[in-house]
């Protein structure tokens, strides 16, 4: 895949092991900010565990069970968009993503969610992409509603975060949803 312009301001590139430092800052300077929600920032703390995790998903992308990307907002890192689980057997994949604080509200994350809805359906040919996210998290909530994901199901203590298990709210779009609403 070759870099995804969305608009003037923001694209998506192919996540690479070089994208480790400036991802790793990015947390870094927005560990308070992503921490209520991401149980992984405690883990990412060094530039090293960064690079681990990338080489581990493109490991996994080598063999379909993930598509990962970096987004850029006016050249700079601005945070990562995911497909993760990806079913051959199901067709479908679970979507995973975060910001840094600057970036939000600015609808950045819900155009980078529009593309890779139209890369899952049409390039990856799933039939179906489910968010989760925890049940307090307004801002994750907002982006799912914002491209007309319905709610599946609300999972009472399901994830585990800073050590207390949290509700867990599951939206979901099938291709089928997602070609009507283009059409429309």
């Amino acid at each position: 895949m070759f870099i995804n312009i969305i608009d003037k301001h923001i694209s998506l590139k192919p996540t690479e092991v070089a994208d480790a430092e400036p991802l790793f800052d990015l947390v870094d300077h927005n560990r308070d900010y992503l921490k209520p929600w991401m149980p992984w920032v405690d883990a990412t703390a060094t530039v090293a565990d960064e690079r681990h995790f990338i080489e581990s998903m493109l490991t996994k992308q080598a063999h379909g069970q993930v598509f990962i990307t970096t987004i850029i907002v006016d050249g700079e890192v601005a945070g990562m968009l995911d497909l993760h689980n990806i079913s051959a057997i199901n067709h479908n994949g679970e979507i995973g993503y975060w910001l840094g604080q600057t970036f939000t509200g600015h609808g950045v994350m819900t155009k980078a969610l529009e593309r890779l809805e139209e890369i899952a359906f049409t390039e990856l040919d799933l039939h179906k992409v489910i968010l989760g996210a925890d049940i307090a998290n307004n801002a994750s909530r907002a982006v799912a509603e914002r491209r007309k994901y319905h709610l599946d199901a609300t999972l009472p203590e399901n994830i585990l975060l800073n050590g207390r298990y949290r509700d867990e709210v599951i939206y979901s779009l099938t291709v089928d949803e997602w070609s009507k609403r283009r059409d429309d």
